[in-house]
């Protein structure tokens, strides 16, 4: 889904892993044609994901993220890595424009997740999740879904490194916006953050 924040700036939020929203995604850069593009990965992500386009490689995942597609699947088709991630590295290749990862690097993440994940919540989450792999998730849409998902899934400590990393995305989009206001920017979104983000912005203007 793409909302207009005014002619040089729009945010598009995609749901992880669904196909459906990186085809979205990829009509909506071939309409827009954006000179740069900002999106909620970190920068080694954003090199991984040049990695991949060049040479793709099976990925790892783990019981979480197996658990997500699974029942992400019931909404539509389901890849791995995201296709939104997928379609917008192809588009910048294509037109040789940039695209800034949003999200902290992993030091910085490494040192948000020490400070509020202590060692307890990693065993209770650990043991969660045969209890989350029999929870039915009566909701109808992937976007209700991602919202119930987080719910269930995120104990208090990884809502807590949620919120920072949440914060962290929409200060480093303010900063971003002022460098290149010159500029014509697509803003992607996890839609894990879509609603806080563009609810920030649609209050600035």
């Amino acid at each position: 889904m793409m909302q207009k924040i005014n002619d040089k700036f729009y945010i598009f939020g995609g749901v992880k892993g669904l196909v459906r929203d990186g085809d979205d995604l990829r009509k909506e850069l071939l309409e827009k044609r954006p000179d740069i593009v900002f999106i909620t990965i970190s920068p080694e992500q954003v090199d991984g994901m040049k990695e991949f386009i060049e040479d793709p490689f099976e990925m790892n995942l783990s019981d979480y993220e197996i658990l997500y597609g699974i029942n992400l699947s019931n909404y539509g088709e389901v890849m791995t890595p995201s296709p939104v991630y997928i379609e917008a590295t192809k588009y910048c290749k294509e037109n040789n424009i940039e695209m800034i990862g949003l999200d902290m690097d992993e030091n910085q993440y490494q040192k948000t997740y020490s400070k509020y994940v202590k060692t307890t919540d990693l065993l209770r989450h650990s043991i969660r999740k045969k209890k989350i792999g029999r929870h039915k998730f009566n909701v109808d849409t992937p976007e209700e879904f991602v919202e119930a998902w987080n719910d269930v899934v995120d104990l208090k400590s990884f809502k807590k490194v949620n919120a920072t990393r949440e914060r962290y995305i929409i200060d480093r989009i303010d900063e971003l916006q002022k460098e290149y206001e010159d500029k014509k920017i697509v803003c992607i979104i996890d839609y894990d953050y879509y609603n806080e983000v563009l609810k920030h912005f649609e209050e600035k203007h």
